[in-house]
């Protein structure tokens, strides 16, 4: 795949791709690494003592979130390749897509989708496929991100290119309003790492909604 254009690749293939050219050990290292600490710690807060079965994480990747925790949620991912990588350190996993989840109505108290709808074409899709699943009053615990900031931060490290290649959808606090409008409730929304700053100068948006 070495001469491949990614704009060019199914949502599908184009996250095997960057599966193959970007593993996830960048993304929890150095400078990066401190800021995804960070909004990990405010979802495993929200996931506090929840039933591993009662919890859904859609695009886990490598299956880092919930390393080293007393917690085994379902871990799901589209890539293959990140799913063989997530393999010893999940115990529910399997390789599956957030526009057609492949669970019963009503099955989950939590969905997380944490730096997931940026990574689609159609993160309204997502969200009515996670709301769905949730149980009546269940919540949707999300991370997108700012991709200007992040944008600049990737050429300050010489990484290229300079939006992460397989971010399809830009998201900001007013998109995530609008996706969230059709049934769910927004129960906190701030920004990250400086929640008293605008979104325009930080780096994540984190938003749980309840789905009614």
């Amino acid at each position: 795949m070495a001469h491949v254009k990614p704009r060019e690749l199914s949502e599908r293939e184009l996250h095997e791709y960057v599966a193959e050219v970007e593993g996830h050990e960048s993304q929890v290292t150095g400078l990066v690494g401190y800021f995804y600490r960070m909004y990990r710690a405010e979802v495993l807060a929200r996931v506090g003592s929840a039933r591993g079965r009662d919890v859904l994480e859609v695009g886990c990747g490598e299956g880092l979130m919930f390393e080293g925790t007393p917690t085994s949620p379902v871990q799901m991912d589209v890539s293959m390749t990140r799913v063989a990588r997530a393999a010893g350190k999940c115990r529910f996993l399997l390789c599956g897509d957030g526009y057609q989840l492949p669970f019963a109505d009503e099955a989950f108290d939590l969905v997380l989708l944490v730096a997931v709808l940026e990574h689609t074409r159609e993160p309204w899709r997502v969200l009515a496929e996670a709301r769905r699943v949730l149980k009546p009053g269940g919540r949707a615990v999300m991370v997108v991100p700012n991709d200007m900031t992040m944008s600049a931060g990737r050429l300050a490290l010489l990484k290229f290119p300079a939006r992460y290649p397989d971010h399809l959808t830009f998201t900001t606090p007013g998109r995530m309003r609008r996706w969230l409008s059709d049934g769910f409730r927004i129960r906190e929304a701030f920004h990250l790492p400086f929640r008293s700053l605008p979104f325009a100068v930080n780096l994540y948006h984190f938003v749980v909604a309840e789905r009614v």
